[in-house]
């Protein structure tokens, strides 16, 4: 498991608006339900889908903690801010390995595997292009919004609806901020395109779709609801119930 939280571990607390995100996406055959709430420097992230149990992360910029919530096991995978700065230091040793490797192979296959496997532990920036359909504006979840077609680094990465920041009550910064917040961008590609896309993009994303090499649509994601009604303090309470442990326990190998 790859996590990579010092951007969001060094993030300031920031007071921003409360705010609730739903989404449903479609991917593999299965239809999964996203929620996202924010509020000052905590931050709530759910992911539940049929027949699974739901995947649980809490974040405080305060205490400067992540948790993951294992409901099953009843315990909370405490996340440091040095547990971060160990995890860059290993991946940078990896991506120093790599590296080495690669220059030993032909350029044909030093190519593919510099956007393959060196891509996942030293990714680049996204550049995203987005060109507007000639069809009429329509509605999601209630939000006015038109149809485009998107580039990601020069090939096509789908289509998305965009609903305008001001019709949401936000601005891209104020997203981007949230997203920052909320959530590792190295542990949610979804999330990452989101707001890296925020920068450029014509508005928010209320329905989206992603295409693989072939043209062929991988996964639809649909806004169900965007909120900035103020969200329960006890929201982001942990559960009373679960064991704590650290990165360090959870590395451990189990007792024979």
């Amino acid at each position: 498991m790859r996590l990579v939280l010092t951007a969001v571990l060094y993030l300031s607390s920031i007071a921003l608006a409360d705010l609730t995100l739903v989404n449903e996406t479609v991917a593999m055959g299965k239809t999964r339900t996203v929620t996202l709430s924010a509020k000052g420097a905590k931050a709530f992230f759910e992911m539940k889908e049929p027949d699974a149990p739901n995947r649980t992360m809490m974040r405080d910029g305060e205490q400067k903690k992540l948790f993951i919530i294992d409901h099953p096991k009843k315990t909370v995978l405490v996340i440091t801010e040095q547990d971060s700065k160990e995890l860059e230091e290993k991946q940078a040793v990896l991506r120093a390995q790599l590296q080495a490797q690669l220059a030993k192979l032909p350029p044909e296959q030093r190519a593919r595997m510099e956007s393959g496997l060196l891509a996942q532990v030293d990714p680049k920036p996204i550049a995203f292009a987005y060109e507007k359909k000639k069809t009429p504006p329509r509605k999601v979840a209630g939000y006015a919004c038109q149809d485009y077609t998107i580039k990601r680094d020069g090939l096509p990465s789908g289509e998305g609806c965009f609903a305008s920041w001001k019709d949401l009550g936000m601005s891209a910064d104020e997203f981007k901020s949230v997203m920052l917040k909320a959530m590792p961008a190295q542990m949610n590609p979804m999330g990452t395109a989101a707001f890296e896309a925020s920068d450029t993009a014509p508005g928010y994303p209320v329905w989206r779709t992603h295409v693989n090499a072939q043209g062929q649509v991988t996964s639809e994601v649909t806004l169900k609801s965007f909120s900035k009604t103020a969200v329960a303090a006890a929201n982001f309470e942990l559960p009373k119930d679960y064991a704590q442990k650290s990165m360090a326990e959870s590395m451990r190998p189990p007792a024979k």
